[in-house]
Parts: C-alpha cells; sequence; structure tokens
C-alpha cells in the first residue's frame, strides 16, 4: 500500500523516468548491429572534420564556418545549407571521446558522388557518431508526454508517448546519425516551452524567449523544422484562451500583444539561428548571401525536397501522402507524372504505410472528436490548436516535398497523426466504465502498435553490414498484415475493438433509458 501511495502522489517524476529508462533501453541497445545509410557516412565525415580540427585548436580554419569554403571536404554547392555546425558537435564530440575523428573525412563526405567506395567508416565509427542520438530520441518521449499531459491530461500524455516510443520511424532515426532525432527534440521542447508561457492565460515571456530560442536550434539543426510553425503561430493566436473564462472578450490592447509576441517570437528565432552559425560572426551580409545562394543550390540540384510551392496542393499529392501516413491504397493505379518521381502504381504494397493498425483507426476516431469539437472553438481551445497543428504540418509537407517515398521528410505530419490517434483512443475508452476491460484493451491498443514497429527487430538490431535505403521498409502497415504473428495480433486487437463499441452502446443507450 505504501508502494502504491508513493507511485500515486509521485507520479509526475515516475512517468517521465519510466519513459526515459524504457525508450533508451531500446533505442540504445546493441548501436553496433544497426543498418546503416549514406547520408550518415557524410554526415560523419563532416562532424568527424569538425571536431577534429576543433581538438587541433584550428579555429581559423573555414571549414568551422562554413562548407562553402572549406578545402578538407568534398561537397557540392546544394550541401552548404545542410552543413550545421550545432549538429556537427553533436555528433563529433562522442567521436573524440571515443578517438574515432581521425578517419577518411573527404572520402566519406564523397559518397554520393564517387563511384566508388573505399575506406567507409567502420562500425566503431559509425557508433560513435550514433552515441547521442538514443539520448535525444528518449528525452523526445518524455517531452512528448508531458506535451500531452499539457492539452488534455496525463492520459493522453502517456497514450501519446508510448505510440511515440514504438514508433517504427522514431525507433530507426533514434539509433542513426542523421538530422532527424536533433530537429524533432529541438522542436517539441520549444513546443512545450511555448505551451508553459500560456500555461495561466496569461502570456509569459521568459517562456516564450526560452521556446524561440530553442526553435532557432531546430533550424540550426534541419530546416524542415519551418512545419512545424503554423502550430507555433495558432499557439500564440490563441494561447492566450487556453485559460480564459467562457464570455470573456479581446480588445485592441490583445491584439497588440498578440502582434508583439508574434514579432518577438520571430525575430529571438532568427537571432538564435544566426548565433549558431559562425559565419554571420565576421561578415553577415555576405553570410546571408551565401546562405540564399546556398538554398537557391539546394532547391535547384536536390531532388526530393525544395522551396515550399503552391503545385504540391493537388488531390493526387493528398491522397498520396496519406497512404504514406495512414492506409494503404486498395486500388491499383498508375499515377503519370514526368516531372516528378514521387508518383507510380499504387497498390496495396506500394507506397508502404508508416503506421499499424490501432494507429490509423484511432487517427480518424481522433479526427472526428476534434472536427466535432472544434465548431465551439472557445470551448474547446485545445482541440483547435490540434487540429491546427495536422492541418498545417499535411499543407507545408504538400508544399515542401518533392518525394513522399523519402519518409523522414513526413516526421512533423506523422507526429501530429499519433497525437491525434492517442487523443481519439482515450476520448473512445473514456466513457466505458468496465475497469478492467479497458485496462485489458489500452494494453492490446499499445501491444498491437508496438509489434509492428518491432516486427523486424533483428534487421535494426543485429545487421551491422547491411545498407538501408529510403523508402524505409521495416515496421510498415503492410508487413503487419503479412506476418503471420503481427496479422493475428492485429486481428484480435480488431475484434476486441468491437466488443469495445458493443460495450459503449450499450451504455449509451442505458444512459438514455434512464434520463427518461
Amino acid at each position: 500500500m505504501k508502494l502504491v501511495h508513493f507511485i500515486k502522489t509521485n507520479s509526475q517524476y515516475i512517468i517521465p523516468v519510466i519513459l526515459f529508462l524504457g525508450s533508451f533501453f531500446i533505442y540504445s541497445y546493441n548501436l553496433e548491429g544497426q543498418p546503416w545509410h549514406g547520408d550518415e557516412v557524410v554526415y560523419l565525415s563532416w562532424a568527424g572534420n569538425y571536431i577534429h580540427l576543433i581538438m587541433k585548436g584550428d579555429f581559423s580554419n573555414p571549414c568551422l564556418t562554413s562548407l562553402d569554403n572549406c578545402h578538407l571536404l568534398y561537397h557540392i554547392p546544394a550541401y552548404g545549407l545542410t552543413y550545421s555546425p550545432l549538429r556537427n558537435l553533436l555528433i563529433g564530440f562522442p567521436m573524440d571521446v571515443r578517438n574515432e575523428d581521425n578517419g577518411y573525412f573527404n572520402i566519406w563526405a564523397c559518397y554520393w558522388q564517387c563511384v566508388t567506395h573505399t575506406n567507409l567508416p567502420t562500425i566503431s565509427e559509425f557508433t560513435a557518431g550514433r552515441l547521442l542520438s538514443p539520448l535525444f530520441g528518449s528525452l523526445t518521449i518524455v517531452i512528448s508526454f508531458l506535451i500531452g499531459k499539457f492539452f488534455f491530461n496525463k492520459y493522453v500524455g502517456m497514450i501519446f508517448s508510448l505510440l511515440f516510443l514504438f514508433y517504427d520511424l522514431w525507433i530507426w532515426y533514434s539509433r542513426t546519425v542523421m538530422t532527424e532525432v536533433y530537429y524533432v527534440f529541438f522542436s517539441m521542447l520549444s513546443l512545450l516551452l511555448l505551451l508553459y508561457a500560456f500555461k495561466t492565460g496569461h502570456l509569459k515571456i521568459r517562456y516564450l524567449i526560452l521556446s524561440a530560442i530553442t526553435f532557432g536550434l531546430a533550424f540550426t539543426s534541419k530546416m524542415l523544422s519551418i512545419e512545424f510553425s503554423g502550430l507555433f503561430l495558432g499557439i500564440i493566436l490563441f494561447g492566450s484562451m487556453f485559460k480564459r473564462e467562457a464570455g470573456s472578450t479581446f480588445g485592441k490592447r490583445h491584439i497588440s500583444k498578440i502582434a508583439l509576441s508574434i514579432f518577438l517570437f520571430g525575430m529571438i528565432t532568427v537571432l538564435s539561428f544566426f548565433l549558431t552559425l559562425p559565419g554571420f560572426y565576421e561578415n553577415p551580409l555576405h553570410q546571408i548571401a551565401v546562405t540564399k545562394s546556398d538554398m537557391d543550390n539546394y532547391n535547384r540540384d536536390v531532388w526530393y525536397i525544395g522551396y515550399p510551392t503552391i503545385h504540391g496542393i493537388q488531390i493526387k499529392n493528398m491522397i498520396t501522402v496519406f497512404h504514406y501516413v495512414v492506409f494503404p491504397s486498395f486500388i491499383e493505379k498508375q499515377i503519370l507524372e514526368p516531372n516528378s518521381n514521387q508518383f507510380g502504381n499504387l497498390s496495396l504494397t506500394s507506397p508502404l504505410t508508416y503506421s499499424s493498425v490501432p494507429l490509423s483507426v484511432f487517427f480518424f476516431v481522433g479526427l472526428g472528436c476534434l472536427i466535432y469539437r472544434v465548431r465551439k472553438f472557445k470551448n474547446h481551445m485545445q482541440d483547435g490548436i490540434v487540429l491546427i497543428w495536422f492541418i498545417s504540418t499535411f499543407i507545408f509537407t504538400l508544399l515542401m516535398a518533392k518525394d513522399f517515398a523519402l519518409e523522414r521528410y513526413l516526421l512533423p505530419l506523422l507526429i501530429s497523426i499519433l497525437f491525434i490517434a492517442s487523443y481519439g483512443f482515450w476520448n473512445f475508452i473514456n466513457g466505458i466504465t468496465y475497469h478492467k476491460t479497458k485496462i485489458a484493451f489500452v494494453i492490446c491498443f499499445v501491444f498491437a502498435h508496438s509489434v509492428t514497429a518491432l516486427l523486424d527487430w533483428q534487421k535494426f538490431y543485429f545487421s551491422p553490414s547491411t545498407t538501408w535505403t529510403n523508402p524505409l521498409s521495416f515496421g510498415t502497415l503492410q508487413g503487419s498484415l503479412d506476418n503471420p504473428f503481427t496479422f493475428v495480433v492485429s486481428a484480435i486487437f480488431v475484434g476486441f475493438l468491437l466488443f469495445m463499441v458493443i460495450i459503449r452502446f450499450r451504455e449509451r443507450i442505458h444512459e438514455m433509458y434512464s434520463k427518461l
């Protein structure tokens, strides 16, 4: 009894600690066995060279300022935009600690452009560069719990964090030398700080400033973090209504405060971004021109992502994105688009769907609940913000991604889907009075989702000599239906779900008769 009382009174600390330890074990286990990707080779070359120059004390070397003037590393003009000193430090520091910062950096940097691949990083060099990825991945899981708790309650936070923890793409990127784990971590931390800025309904400037600084770090890690900007704008616009009493009105003073908050957040974010790039210290105007040139080159030379363009908002693109993130294509159809390679043959197995049966089902449940409640926006402000989250990331994905097959560019949208599914699941079970049945269904829900992600566990724990390519073929909805074990688990979940629907229907009828 003392143990139960202790857990209840300290749950605000125990739950995050358990989530961190559990996720860190899953993400960090046997990093030596993780398959490797060509992008990891390039990122290792940049980070290894960066930390090597710092340890030598060669602070005047142009490679510490920008990739554009770096003569030690092979690069194409488009790569200048992706050269992040912050990320180089996060990857390079453990390489130095493990004495793995003396590799063939120039040869590694040429991985995608050179015909022959010799002197590639060793397993120990890959492992050294990956050491901090599980840490940032695990911290993101803890942050996701706190975000869910802030928006609704701790139960939504727990469901969200568990769905996130056992999400196949996040498991993967939390074990690799890639940019995703860093920019998502900083973006989610910025989101949490911004929510705390409006926790009482009155703006707390210090949290707004911290949120903007953190969002600048997210930009430095990867420019794709701009997809979270629509969500942040929505929070600043409507955040002061979180705790405001019904019927209260807003005057010109409130509107001016919102405008000032948006300006302050944007300016601090930009300043934070610039301060993390040493190239802006000596000649900022020149560096701005160089950055603009890098962006132009990237938009022209890189075929999978570029400047936002309205041409991306098309019905066929919308359908294709939903096939990647929620449900597979149940019809076979060929889509011809000569100027883009994101379209091809649609079928049940193409494109791959990065979801699970429970996740897809309750995403639609959650989306329906949000749309139903957002009609009374002032009384359901949090619901409206979540809907803004989904819509804004969905639009940004359509505007920016040229090839949806590179699944990592769908992550901001996928995170909003995880949150909506968590919200939908809680709303579904919340009205059920059978406590033991409810607990059993929660376990079934999480288990059915997690086995989908861990279906190919041998491939990402014990395949060090395997090269993985995009699109990632592990932990998909189609894979869960092809495998006998996960198919049975998913079928049991669907049967249990139907049983729970019957229980909810009976309880609703009983409530109706009791009111007569």
